[in-house]
C-alpha cells in the first residue's frame, strides 16, 4: 500500500496583500499528476487546508475542485482530510457525509465517541487495507485540563498528558476491535507541536502564534505522546519537514509552499509512505518544485547597499513575472525621502516587487532623539492572536497574564462565532 502524506496547504493565504491563488494551483495540479504517476492508494491531509477559519469562495473552489480530480483522474479513491488550528470544524464538515458516500473521510474535529475517528480503508473488493485513527487539532474542550492556577510548566505537563490519553484512548479501541492483529498498517495523524522540532528555519517573533497553540502555552508535546502500535504517524502544523523525536516513522511533511519569508530558504515536500502488510518498508520525500511558487527573498542593510542589492538582482523569471521581497533599512539619521529613494531604484528594477519595507534608525536605542520608526506594510500575515497579543502588550499586559486570562477567552469566542457562522 502507499500512503501520500501532506498537510498545511493554507488556501486562501495572502502574503501581505497579495493573492497567492496562482501559486495554490500550481501545486494541486502537481499534487494530483504526482499521486496518478505514484500509484498512490490513500491521501492522507493532515490539516490546516485553509489558512482561515472562513475562507474566500475561490479557496473552497480549489479544494473541491482539488477532491473532483482526486476521484476522476486518478486511482487514488481514499482520503483523510482532519480539521487544523486554522480550520474551522464546521466548514469542513459540512461536506462530511457527502465525502464519505465518495470514500473521502474528512473529520474536522475531534468528536465526543473515538469510534466515529478511527476510519477503515477497504479496497473496491470490501477487504480491509489499513486503519487511520484520524485524530485533528484537539482544542481545548477536548483534552480538557485544568486551565485555572497553572503556571506555563504544569500546564504544558497537563497538555501533554491529557493528548497522551486521547491517543492512548483511541489505541485500546483499535486493539479491542481486533484492529491490531491484522496484517495491515495502523496509521495516526495529528494536529500540534512535538518536542525537538522547529517551526521554520528562522525561530522569531513572526512564528510565536503557531508555537502557543493551546491558551497561549507553546504546548508541546513529546514523541512518547503517540502509541507504539502505530507504524505511521501523518503530522500537521509545522512548516518543515522533519522527524519527530528521532522516531522515523512519526513525520511533518511540512508546508508544500513557503508561506512566510521566514520559510524562503526552505525545500518543501510531501511524502510517499509505502507498506507491504503492517511492515513500513519507504519514507520517500518528494520535494515540491521551486517552480510552482514566488521565489521570496530579504534584503537589509543601510539605504545604499538595499539599492545597490536591488540594482543586481538579475534573474531569468519564468513561472512568475517578479520576486517577492522584503525589505529592511537602516539608516543613521533621519532620511525623509529614503522611501521615495528606494521605489526609484524598483522602478529600475520591475523583476523585485517589495511587499513590506521597515526603515529605521540604527541608532535608536542609543538616544532618545532616534526613536522614529517608518514601516511600511499591513495586517494581512499575521493571526488575530497575534494582533491581540500586540495590543496587550502594548497596554500593558504582562506575558503571563495575556497568555492565562485573554488568549483562553478570545479563543472561546472565536470558536462561538465559527460555529455560528
Amino acid at each position: 500500500m502507499r500512503i501520500l502524506h501532506t498537510a498545511d496547504w493554507h488556501l486562501g493565504q495572502k502574503l501581505y496583500d497579495k493573492e497567492r491563488t496562482d501559486e495554490f494551483q500550481n501545486f494541486l495540479d502537481w499534487l494530483v499528476e504526482l499521486i496518478q504517476k505514484a500509484k498512490v492508494d490513500l491521501l492522507i491531509i493532515a490539516g490546516d487546508i485553509f489558512d482561515v477559519a472562513n475562507p474566500p469562495h475561490k479557496a473552497l473552489e480549489q479544494y473541491y475542485q482539488f477532491l473532483a480530480k482526486l476521484l476522476k483522474e486518478t486511482f487514488c479513491h481514499h482520503a483523510v482530510i482532519i480539521g487544523g488550528n486554522h480550520d474551522s470544524i464546521y466548514s469542513l464538515n459540512a461536506s462530511q457525509e457527502l465525502a464519505k458516500i465518495l470514500q473521502l473521510h474528512i473529520v474536522g474535529g475531534a468528536n465526543e465517541n473515538k469510534e466515529q475517528d478511527i476510519i477503515e480503508i477497504r479496497n473496491k473488493q470490501g477487504t480491509l487495507q489499513a486503519v487511520v485513527a484520524a485524530v485533528p487539532f484537539l482544542r481545548d474542550k477536548d483534552i480538557r485540563y485544568n486551565q485555572v492556577a497553572m503556571d506555563n510548566e504544569t500546564r504544558n505537563r497537563a497538555i501533554a498528558e491529557s493528548i497522551y490519553n486521547h491517543y492512548a484512548e483511541i489505541a485500546q479501541i483499535i486493539k479491542q476491535k481486533g484492529y491490531a492483529e491484522r496484517n495491515i498498517p495502523l496509521i495516526a495523524t495529528g494536529h500540534l507541536f512535538a518536542q525537538g522540532c522547529s517551526h521554520h528555519s528562522e525561530e522569531n517573533e513572526e512564528n510565536k502564534a503557531e508555537k502557543m497553540i493551546y491558551s497561549g502555552n507553546l504546548g508541546k508535546v513529546p514523541a512518547t505522546v503517540f502509541p507504539s502500535l502505530f507504524q505511521y504517524v501523518a503530522l500537521g502544523h509545522l512548516h518543515r519537514h522533519q522527524i519527530v523525536g528521532g522516531k522515523n516513522h512519526i513525520r511533518y511533511s511540512g508546508s508544500p509552499l513557503p508561506l512566510s519569508f521566514s520559510e524562503r530558504n526552505d525545500k518543501k515536500y510531501v511524502l510517499l509512505i509505502d507498506f507491504e502488510g503492517k511492515n513500513l518498508q519507504n519514507i520517500i520525500p518528494v520535494e515540491v518544485p521551486s517552480v510552482l511558487y514566488r521565489k521570496l527573498i530579504r534584503i537589509s542593510g543601510s539605504l545604499q547597499e538595499v539599492c545597490n542589492k536591488i540594482k543586481n538582482i538579475n534573474e531569468k523569471l519564468i513561472a512568475f513575472p517578479t520576486i517577492w521581497a522584503e525589505v529592511q533599512i537602516t539608516l543613521h539619521s533621519p532620511q525623509p525621502d529614503a522611501k521615495q529613494v528606494l521605489e526609484k531604484e524598483l522602478k529600475e528594477n520591475p523583476c523585485v516587487e517589495v511587499l513590506s519595507c521597515k526603515i529605521e534608525l540604527g541608532n535608536k536605542n542609543n538616544s532618545s532623539d532616534w526613536t522614529e520608526e517608518y514601516v511600511f506594510c499591513d495586517l494581512q500575515e499575521i493571526s488575530p492572536q497575534e494582533v491581540l497579543s500586540k495590543i496587550a502588550m502594548q497596554a500593558g499586559y504582562s506575558e503571563a497574564d495575556f497568555c492565562n486570562e485573554l488568549l483562553p477567552l478570545f479563543n472561546e469566542i472565536v470558536e462561538k462565532i465559527e460555529a455560528k457562522s
